[in-house]
């Protein structure tokens, strides 16, 4: 974590998409007064120049233990750093440090930061040494960014931490390349990559859509190998034996006889055999015969 002067940073990354802003939020204990405007939303409406109490910062609710705020970023993105702004009341800064102390960020693929990955734990030992500017590096796929912070009974906290745990988020920016990697974020993620989502630095794939496999999924799965991670074998009974298309698994040149269906997996019925079940048995004892050649089960015996 680096502390950071915004107009010199920014020169950096403005290339880059805050990929939080107007998108939808949550918090677990919501400012009770409704007249009062501190609604989660605030945190990625782009404002942030009054810190205080005006209306520009979301304001968790007194007297909580744990407080958990988090951004919906609308699909899995590929995130390079987040950036956020805590509650300063724009004088003595002492009160809202020991409320930020020990903060958590995580970036997950759900709603809860127990799936995700830790991004940044807040382990200050003095209030000296804590911002409310943050500069996070944190170079993750993920869908939610969550902020999260705790007071738990029986632990030892260092004596600045405030008795309860708030979340009062003036702005969280999330940045980013929204389907894109490179510098200036110019380069578009490999078509065959889930979402279009890829590594902002190599553009490697976080994963494949069906039928691709490798960094950069530009390479079909292996003969006899298809769908997502390339994970299952093509049919048997198809007419080429494993032969199918990689994306879906359908048999490419139909199926072998005396089997039918997309993918070559169901059995002829009796009295049916031969290439999709169109031909049926003949001279064959209660028209049982093999579904694969014809040939009877069970021959019809003569009387002379």
């Amino acid at each position: 974590m680096r502390i950071f002067d915004r107009p010199i940073y920014k020169l950096w990354f403005d290339r880059q998409e805050n990929l939080a802003l107007h998108k939808p939020t949550w918090e677990q204990h919501p400012w009770p007064d409704k007249s009062r405007d501190f609604g989660s939303e605030n945190a990625v409406d782009g404002m942030y120049d009054d810190r205080g109490v005006g209306g520009q910062c979301t304001i968790s609710d007194d007297g909580k233990y744990t407080a958990t705020w988090r951004v919906d970023l609308g699909r899995v993105v590929s995130i390079s750093h987040i950036d956020i702004y805590y509650r300063k009341d724009n004088q003595n800064h002492t009160q809202n440090i020991q409320r930020m102390a020990g903060f958590f960020v995580y970036v997950s693929n759900t709603t809860s930061k127990d799936n995700g990955y830790l991004c940044y734990h807040d382990e200050s030992a003095d209030q000296n040494m804590l911002s409310l500017d943050h500069h996070i590096n944190c170079s993750l796929q993920g869908r939610h960014v969550i902020y999260y912070n705790e007071r738990r009974h029986g632990v030892q906290y260092p004596n600045f931490y405030s008795k309860y745990a708030f979340n009062e988020l003036c702005e969280v920016e999330v940045y980013g390349c929204n389907g894109t990697y490179g510098d200036d974020c110019f380069y578009p993620c490999p078509r065959n990559c889930q979402d279009r989502s890829c590594d902002t630095d190599t553009g490697h794939c976080s994963s494949c859509v069906s039928g691709y496999k490798g960094p950069m999924c530009n390479q079909e799965c292996d003969k006899g190998r298809y769908g997502i991670k390339c994970q299952y074998n093509c049919s048997r009974h198809c007419e080429e034996e494993f032969h199918c298309y990689h994306t879906n698994g359908l048999c490419l040149n139909g199926c072998a006889p005396g089997y039918k269906g997309p993918f070559c997996n169901i059995s002829c019925e009796e009295p049916y055999f031969g290439i999709d079940c169109l031909q049926m048995c003949s001279n064959c004892l209660n028209q049982s015969c093999y579904q694969e050649t014809g040939v009877c089960k069970f021959q019809v015996m003569h009387m002379d």
